[in-house]
């Protein structure tokens, strides 16, 4: 199997094989390489946590007047690898960071021949992406890991075939020769009409030349007891489930026969009904795929996130000002959130105001796209909506904002009111979070104008 990567000194540089230059062209295998994490690790390298091993690849190319620009090449590689689990990228010299191109498996090409036994041959064409005087490196990254193997690497450049055949060398991923699975597993999750759903996708592989006639599988999924859990949907539905232990959930059964190369892919959906308290949540789980001498496993998380929030609205005056203080709430452990706030101002008859300036949200006549103006006289009865766009709700804190007016004159006989409101709060994000809603709303405060003003709801300190 290939090595557990492992940094790599690229200093000095090393190769693993050097082949002589045939007509201007080398082919060379570097002994580290540059996974798509940046980090330089041996080559061939294998990477358990991503269930994924990696072999690079160098072709170069002089500036001789005889020399030709490849046209394309081929590399043999287990015969058993499908195209969904192969990628292809490429590094040209002097051209930033590798890029996936697209490639072709065969096991004959007309003008490669017959792949080695127990092969398939990866052919890349070079579409005229780079001639001559350049240096072209290829990553090959596979789910699974695999042996090594030793094969001539074929390049073709204007009418010629060049064999490039050198001692102990190239290191190729070969097929197993008994069976041997591979587990590669994703989780996610969506939120749609403010519900989320776990999803899930498996897919269990036999990577070997062997048949694997009695596969089990079985998945174990941990979440919070604060969950609760809707129906479950599983493919296939022979899987069986299990909830009778709390914060678990496990899906089990016999996947029978994998032929070799074969892909089954195991899917469900877990919805999430409800929950008891708001708050963050991460849901770990890990599968696992048997048969007689060979075993593997692969684990993902995903998080969800539900939040509850709490208004209030309280008032206070400070000779002819009077201010209005718009509180939003984040409750228990529910994460940080964005959201928009909609509140509404009433001014009565008789009253007159001015705002000498507004609070850094978008203000409006009710009704209307007018905006409110800044030292002008507004006369009631009068409606005006405050929206306070993109307000961040910090995890175990709140929202604060402030808004204020000068009473002006009021020809009222007797008391008259001033009426302000929190009417709604909207996430921003409605696909980020599940949105427990807002408790007290509408909040509203008063302030009584006669010919003073006092506060009917006034602010603790």
């Amino acid at each position: 199997m290939a090595n557990a990567a492992q940094p790599c000194n690229c200093i000095s540089y090393k190769n693993i094989c050097c082949c002589e230059p045939q007509n201007g062209i080398s082919v060379v295998q570097p002994a580290c390489q540059t996974l798509p994490d940046g980090s330089v690790v041996n080559n061939p390298a294998f990477v358990a946590d991503l269930n994924k091993s990696y072999w690079s690849y160098k072709f170069i190319t002089d500036c001789g007047k005889d020399t030709r620009g490849i046209s394309n090449f081929v590399i043999p590689i287990c015969e058993l690898i499908v195209e969904d689990n192969l990628i292809v990228s490429e590094k040209i010299d002097g051209c930033g960071n590798f890029q996936p191109v697209p490639f072709t498996l065969s096991k004959e090409d007309p003008n490669f021949g017959t792949a080695p036994l127990g092969y398939q041959f990866l052919k890349i064409e070079t579409n005229s992406r780079y001639e001559k005087g350049v240096s072209v490196e290829y990553r090959i990254e596979i789910v699974g890991d695999y042996p090594i193997g030793i094969e001539d690497i074929f390049v073709k450049a204007a009418n010629e075939i060049y064999d490039f055949s050198c001692d102990e060398c190239f290191l190729v991923p070969k097929c197993n020769p008994q069976g041997k699975l591979t587990v590669t597993k994703n989780c996610s999750h969506v939120i749609e009409n403010n519900q989320a759903t776990l999803i899930y996708n498996v897919h269990i592989d036999n990577i070997s030349n062997g048949i694997l006639d009695n596969v089990a599988f079985q998945d174990l999924i941990f979440l919070s007891p604060n969950l609760i859990i809707g129906t479950i949907q599983v493919i296939p539905q022979t899987l069986s489930v299990d909830i009778t232990n709390p914060g678990e959930i496990k899906i089990s059964g016999n996947l029978g026969t994998i032929n070799p190369g074969q892909t089954v892919t195991v899917q469900y959906s877990i919805p999430i009904a409800n929950v008891t308290e708001p708050g963050s949540y991460l849901i770990s789980n890990t599968a696992t795929a048997s048969d007689t001498g060979t075993k593997d496993t692969d684990t993902c998380n995903t998080r969800v996130n539900f939040v509850k929030l709490a208004a209030n609205k309280c008032c206070s005056t400070e000779g002819d000002m009077g201010i209005f203080t718009l509180t939003i709430s984040s409750v228990g452990n529910s994460p940080d959130i964005l959201v928009d706030i909609h509140d509404h101002m009433e001014v009565p008859s008789g009253v007159t105001v001015k705002f000498l300036e507004l609070s850094g949200c978008e203000e409006y006549f009710s009704g209307t796209s007018d905006p409110i103006p800044t030292n002008t006289d507004i006369s009631g009865p009068i409606a005006l909506d405050f929206i306070c766009k993109n307000a961040l709700v910090p995890a175990g804190s709140k929202y604060v904002k402030l808004g204020k007016y000068q009473l002006v004159s009021s020809s009222v006989v007797g008391t008259t009111t001033i009426r302000n409101s929190i009417n709604g709060v909207n996430p921003v994000n409605p696909a980020d979070q599940v949105f427990l809603g807002v408790s007290n709303i509408p909040a509203t405060a008063n302030i009584n104008v006669q010919l003073t003003q006092t506060c009917a709801s006034p602010c603790k300190e």
